[in-house]
C-alpha cells in the first residue's frame, strides 16, 4: 500500500478508488515567528469589559486587577475598499483597511493594560451584516444561516473570500498586539465570541444540530490559533459558554458539558491544541445574587448547572487528566465574565450583592483549577437588561454617579491582608459561621 496525504486526509491507493483512512489533522506545532515571554496573572482578581473609555482607571491600581477582557468587534472598524485614515492591510494578496481612530482608541485601552502588567484576553466578536460598519464586510463574514433574533453571527467559513476576509482581521489584530516590542500594549489570549451554547442568541449561525455548529465553532478556534501562535507561542484560544452545565439554559440551545466533549473529541481526531475555557458562573437566577441557594446547581459532576454555589465541580472537571492538553497540561479556566446582582441601590441589595462576591471569592481561593476571575460588569451598565452587577453605580445615577458599591470594597479587599475583616460581616447574610462551610465535596461518578 502506498500512502499519502491529500488536504490533511491520509489516504490509500485502493483497487478502484483512494480510501480515506483517517480524520485530517491540523499542524502538530507551529513555529513561532518570534520569542515572547509568557505571562500569567499574579491573582485570580481581574475586571471584565475594560476599556480605557469607561473612565475610572485609578481602579486598575485600587483593586489590584491583573486580567482583563476586551471585547474587539473588529467588524466595526475593518473595510474593504479604501479610505481616509485608514491602515491598509494585506493578508492572502488582498488588500483590507482598518478605520485608525477606531485601532488608535484600542491602543489607548491596550497600552494601559501593559503598563500595569496586566494579562489580556481578547473577546473577538463578529457583528450581524446590519451593523458592520461596510456592508461589503457584513456580506462577507455574516453566517449564510444567521437568524435576526441573534446579537452576534459565527463567522462565515463557507468560502475562500470569506475565510480570507476572517484570517486578515485576526492576523492584522495579532500582527499589532502580539510584538515583540509591545509598541500598542498586547493580547496574551483570546475569547472566541460570546456563550456558544446560546448560540441562537450570541453567535449565530441558525438553528442547527449541536454537532454541526461546533465543527464551525472549532473552525473558527484553530484558524485564530494558527495564526496567533506564529506571533506568540503562548497564547490560548478561550471558548466561551454560559453556566449550563449538562443542561442547556433553554430550549434550542446547546449543554455546556456536551459541546465540550465534542471539542475534545475533535481535538483527539485532529491533533491536539491549547484551548482553554471561559466560563460564566452567574448565579442560577442573574437578578438573585444569593447564589448558595441556587437549586439547579448541584456537586455532581452532572449538574444541570456551574455557579458560584458549585465551582467545585468545574475545578474537578478541568483536573481530570483525559481533560488536560494532550494529556498532561491542566488548560486555563477563567471565569470571565460573572458578577452578582444589586435588584437596588438599596442597602439590604447592595450587601447581598456584596455577600455573593465574597463567597464566590472564598471558594476560589480553595480552587487551583480556576486560574482567574474577570467581574462583570465593571459598572452598572442601563443597556444590561435591568441588572445591577456593577462594582460601580450608573454613571449618571442621580445620587452617587459611578459611585463605589459595597462589592467594590469587598473586591478590593479580596486577597489582601484586609480580606477577614471586610469579609467577616458578610458571614451572616451567607448564613454561615466559618468560611470552610462554603466548601463542598464533588460526587465524581
Amino acid at each position: 500500500m502506498i500512502g499519502f496525504f491529500r488536504n490533511g486526509l491520509s489516504t490509500k491507493i485502493g483497487a478502484q478508488t483512494d480510501e480515506i483512512v483517517s480524520h485530517a489533522r491540523y499542524p502538530g506545532q507551529i513555529i513561532p515567528l518570534q520569542a515572547m515571554t509568557a505571562q500569567r496573572p499574579s491573582s485570580k482578581k481581574g475586571l471584565g469589559g475594560y476599556s480605557v473609555n469607561r473612565g475610572y482607571q485609578t481602579d486598575l491600581n485600587d483593586l489590584n486587577i491583573t486580567s482583563v477582557t476586551v471585547n474587539i468587534a473588529f467588524t466595526s472598524f475593518m473595510y474593504t475598499q479604501p479610505r481616509d485614515n485608514a491602515i491598509e492591510y494585506t493578508y492572502g494578496n488582498k488588500a483590507y483597511y482598518f478605520d485608525r481612530a477606531q485601532v488608535e482608541e484600542l491602543d489607548r485601552t491596550m497600552e494601559e493594560a501593559y503598563s500595569r502588567n496586566i494579562v489580556v484576553a481578547a473577546i473577538l466578536l463578529v457583528q450581524k451584516a446590519t451593523e458592520c460598519a461596510d456592508p461589503e464586510i457584513g456580506h462577507l463574514l455574516q453566517h449564510p444561516n444567521f437568524t435576526s433574533g441573534g446579537i452576534f453571527t459565527m463567522p462565515n467559513m463557507t468560502n475562500l473570500a470569506s475565510v480570507n476576509c476572517y484570517a486578515a482581521a485576526i492576523d492584522f489584530l495579532a500582527s499589532r498586539y502580539m510584538r515583540s516590542d509591545n509598541r500598542y500594549g498586547r493580547i496574551h489570549h483570546w475569547i472566541m465570541h460570546n456563550e456558544v451554547d446560546a448560540g441562537m442568541d450570541w453567535t449565530n449561525m441558525g438553528d442547527k444540530p449541536m454537532l454541526v455548529y461546533m465543527d464551525t465553532y472549532i473552525k473558527s478556534m484553530r484558524m485564530c490559533y494558527d495564526i496567533v501562535r506564529e506571533y506568540d507561542e503562548n497564547s490560548e484560544v478561550f471558548a466561551s459558554f454560559t453556566h449550563s452545565w449538562a443542561d442547556p439554559v433553554s430550549q434550542r440551545l446547546y449543554s455546556a458539558k456536551e459541546m465540550l466533549n465534542v471539542l475534545q473529541n475533535f481535538s483527539k481526531c485532529e491533533g491536539d491544541f491549547q484551548w482553554a475555557l471561559a466560563y460564566h458562573s452567574y448565579p442560577e437566577d442573574l437578578f438573585e445574587p444569593k447564589t448558595w441557594n441556587d437549586a439547579d446547581a448541584t456537586f455532581s459532576m452532572n449538574t444541570p448547572l456551574i455557579t458560584f454555589k458549585n465551582l467545585e465541580v468545574l475545578n474537578a472537571w478541568i483536573k481530570k487528566p483525559e481533560n488536560m492538553y494532550k494529556g498532561t497540561l491542566k488548560r486555563t479556566v477563567w471565569l470571565s465574565e460573572n458578577g452578582t446582582n444589586s435588584r437596588t441601590y438599596s442597602d439590604q441589595d447592595l450587601r447581598e450583592q456584596a455577600a455573593g462576591f465574597v463567597y464566590a471569592w472564598k471558594k476560589l481561593t480553595s480552587l487551583d483549577g480556576i486560574d482567574a476571575i474577570q467581574w462583570h460588569n465593571w459598572i452598572d451598565n442601563r443597556g444590561e437588561y435591568g441588572l445591577h452587577i456593577g462594582l460601580r453605580r450608573y454613571p449618571d445615577d442621580e445620587t452617587d454617579p459611578g459611585g463605589r458599591k459595597p462589592v467594590w470594597f469587598a473586591y478590593k479587599a479580596a486577597g489582601t491582608d484586609q480580606e477577614d475583616g471586610v469579609f467577616d460581616i458578610y458571614k451572616s447574610v451567607i448564613g454561615i459561621q466559618d468560611w470552610n462551610e462554603v466548601l463542598h465535596t464533588v460526587t465524581t461518578y
